[in-house]
């Protein structure tokens, strides 16, 4: 009998936290699955990790060179047999009632892709220290359809100094297989970053119905050393390339024209952030003719770079005042002593 489910895990060098991903799955309420996992040429030992748990639901493909993340989970895909085809990064974790729910929602809404919210937690902590829909403020206890245009504009970077924008493409979904298959589907292995949210949206683009469970049962650690730290300026170039993309998409199909401009409003926020990141960049490397140059071609940079040094100096006064009141209260407690 074919499982269910098939969890893929792309790795690479992650003896420190593969044990803990690949024990969280077995360890789920449903049973019913096979882990595939992909090793990308790692040159640790995750390799004698993995292989130390003697369970047969357990698959590891080993590719001869380092291809990356998209490659290894085109790899899993291809060689899965379940139904559904459920995510896990490898310093991640399920918690153990993960598959049991997730499926039982897809079921119920006829879905093609299921998610839940995601519990963010630091390395080396033991709890969350918020989740997905927390930092976006959104607090549903209903589940519901995500669709292109709110997947879209989730996606959208907030203002300079505003926290770190959560989008729907972090999350980690269920996906049916057959729909993957039936609209030939796959992880485009040109792109380095946000190959998840690029698949999301394509599925979506296909009228796939995309579930989101307001409840979180996958454990998304927030390391130090991830794509994330890339910098501004090229993460910003690939967002730029990857909503052109799209935009070309939907002017040839004509499908979705409130989809357009939710792609056209992106695409004029990545570039006025990335061009406020370039002026950063060129002030950091103290290139006075370069600064100016970013600056008169883009002019609106000036009213960010203010604002961030408003922001820096509210911290400031605000870190002395604090400062200030804690010094007070340790006299005042000194000398009630005395």
């Amino acid at each position: 009998m074919n499982p269910e489910v098939s969890i893929i895990i792309p790795v690479y060098n992650s003896e420190a936290y593969i044990a803990q991903a690949i024990e969280s799955v077995l360890n789920q309420t449903y049973s019913n699955f096979e882990i595939i996992l992909v090793d990308d040429a790692s040159t640790d030992s995750t390799i004698e990790v993995a292989r130390s748990f003697q369970d047969k639901r357990l698959k590891i493909i080993s590719n001869k060179q380092n291809r990356g993340v998209s490659y290894g989970r085109n790899c899993g895909i291809k060689a899965a047999k379940g139904n559904w085809i459920a995510l896990l990064d490898s310093d991640d974790w399920y918690a153990p009632e993960r598959l049991e729910k997730l499926l039982l929602v897809a079921n119920q809404e006829n879905a093609d892709l299921v998610a839940d919210d995601l519990n963010l937690i630091s390395d080396r902590e033991s709890q969350p220290w918020s989740t997905l829909l927390q930092e976006k403020e959104q607090r549903s206890s209903l589940v519901r359809l995500i669709d292109p245009v709110e997947f879209v504009i989730s996606d959208r970077p907030n203002p300079i100094n505003a926290k770190r924008n959560w989008s729907f493409g972090y999350t980690k979904p269920l996906m049916r297989r057959e729909f993957l298959l039936q609209h030939g589907i796959d992880y485009d292995e040109t792109i380095h970053v946000g190959e998840d949210y690029v698949l999301y949206l394509e599925c979506l683009r296909h009228q796939a119905r995309f579930a989101l469970v307001p409840k979180a049962y996958y454990y998304y650690r927030t390391r130090v050393i991830s794509l994330s730290t890339r910098k501004p300026t090229e993460y910003l170039s690939d967002s730029c390339a990857i909503t052109n993309i799209f935009i070309d998409r939907e002017i040839d199909s004509q499908n979705n024209p409130e989809l357009l401009k939710a792609l056209f409003e992106n695409l004029l926020v990545y570039r006025k952030r990335l061009a406020y990141y370039l002026v950063l960049e060129a002030i950091k490397q103290k290139d006075i003719a370069k600064t100016v140059k970013q600056i008169l071609d883009n002019p609106h940079t000036l009213g960010d770079l203010l604002s961030k040094f408003v922001n820096i100096l509210q911290k400031r006064f605000m870190s002395i005042i604090e400062s200030k009141k804690s010094n007070e209260i340790n006299f005042s407690v000194a000398s009630a002593k005395e």
